[in-house]
C-alpha cells in the first residue's frame, strides 16, 4: 500500500512513515462494472487509487455522459477532495469490475491535525508540482 501511495503525485513529498500513516486510513472498496463511484456536483468526500480495473470519467451527472478520460491500475481520482471537499467536477463510473483504495477526507484531516509536519510536506509537494506546471513551456 505504501508503494502505491508513494506513486501518487499529491504524496510525492511524503516520507515512508507519512505514507504508512496515510495507508492506515485507507480501505479497500470493490465496485461492479457500470457502478457510479462519484457523481459530478456531489461533495468530495474521498480520494481513490485504482488497484485493479478501469474507470471512465464523464462530463455531467449521468454515467452516459461524454467520456473525457479512462483511468486504470495505479491511477487515481479525487485527490483535491482530500484537501477542499468541494463539489465533484466529473462523474466516475466503473468500466470493469473495479478494486480501489479509498481514503476518507474526514479521517485524512484528522491525521493532518495530529501530524502538522505531514501537512507541510503536502503543501511543499503541491507547490513544487504547481511550479513545474507554471514553468513548463506552452505548446
Amino acid at each position: 500500500m505504501v508503494n502505491l501511495l508513494g506513486r501518487v503525485p499529491l504524496f510525492e513529498g511524503c516520507t515512508r512513515m507519512d505514507l504508512s500513516r496515510i495507508a492506515a486510513l485507507s480501505e479497500e472498496r470493490i465496485y461492479h462494472e457500470g457502478q457510479v463511484i462519484v457523481t459530478a456536483g456531489d461533495p468530495g468526500k474521498a480520494f481513490y487509487v485504482i488497484t485493479n480495473g478501469k474507470v471512465k470519467v464523464v462530463a455531467g451527472k449521468t454515467p452516459g455522459g461524454r467520456k473525457e478520460a479512462e483511468l486504470g491500475r495505479g491511477e487515481f481520482f479525487g485527490e483535491l477532495s482530500l484537501l477542499d471537499g468541494d463539489s465533484r467536477t466529473r462523474t466516475v463510473v466503473a468500466q470493469t469490475p473495479l478494486e480501489t483504495v479509498r481514503i476518507e477526507r474526514s479521517e485524512f484531516r484528522k491525521l493532518l491535525r495530529k501530524e502538522p509536519d505531514l501537512a507541510i510536506r503536502l503543501l511543499e509537494g503541491m507547490a513544487r508540482r504547481t511550479r513545474k506546471i507554471l514553468d513548463a513551456p506552452s505548446l
